[in-house]
């Protein structure tokens, strides 16, 4: 039996801080009432003033809004309310916008909104979270990089062989098919209440993004 020709199978990745291309930032609403119908009427109302915040955004902050249905529960337990049932009625918002530097103005209003907000309606505001576009040219050259890595890697091991290296068999990206987002997000978080918001720094954050590939050549011995 033939056994096969030695090879060289590298691995090697390239990461760059960047920075971020968008944001979003998410406003949840939950209202929680005796009965299925007093939770989402309360829900309603709400939601109502949120919905008022959207509108009056100034247009030049160019907002793209995703609305989430409306999630309604039973909660039969409580620790700290033994033999209570309490139904809760949830709703989110996300506001997405391109102009990174005007993070903050997108959020003020609705942080402003947690202070008129009372009763049995919660309000929590997510973010922004910082995102890197997929046709970023970032990613192209970290691939390049990648690939350059692996070969004088892969030159490198051959040579400690007291060989040389060949021709191509393989090169895969092993992220190609496992869903996972190369450009990892960036989030803060931000409590409603109101208090010590006009403190908070919304700069953009730089978003690590991280490239890899693997390759196998073939190898070249004396």
């Amino acid at each position: 039996m033939t056994s096969s020709l030695p090879s060289v199978a590298v691995h090697a990745a390239a990461h760059r801080d960047v920075t971020p291309d968008r944001f979003d930032i998410v406003v949840r609403l939950a209202c929680r009432g005796n009965d299925a119908v007093a939770a989402a009427q309360g829900l309603t109302t709400g939601f109502g003033r949120v919905e008022a915040q959207i509108e009056a955004l100034p247009a030049e902050l160019d907002v793209v809004v995703r609305r989430s249905g409306v999630s309604l529960r039973k909660v039969t337990w409580r620790p700290d309310r033994p033999g209570v049932t309490e139904w809760i009625a949830s709703r989110q918002v996300t506001l997405a916008g391109g102009d990174i530097e005007q993070a903050g103005a997108v959020i003020a209003p609705f942080a402003a909104l947690t202070d008129s907000v009372d009763g049995p309606v919660d309000i929590e505001l997510d973010g922004p979270s910082w995102h890197l576009d997929r046709d970023n040219p970032v990613h192209g050259e970290l691939q390049a990089q990648a690939v350059h890595e692996a070969l004088a890697r892969a030159k490198r091991y051959a040579a400690a062989l007291g060989g040389t290296l060949g021709s191509l068999i393989e090169l895969s990206d092993p992220h190609a098919n496992s869903g996972w987002h190369r450009a990892n997000a960036v989030q803060l978080g931000y409590a409603a209440g109101g208090e010590g918001f006009e403190t908070m720094d919304f700069s953009p954050v730089p978003v690590t993004v991280e490239e890899a590939v693997e390759g196998r050549w073939a190898l070249i011995l004396p």
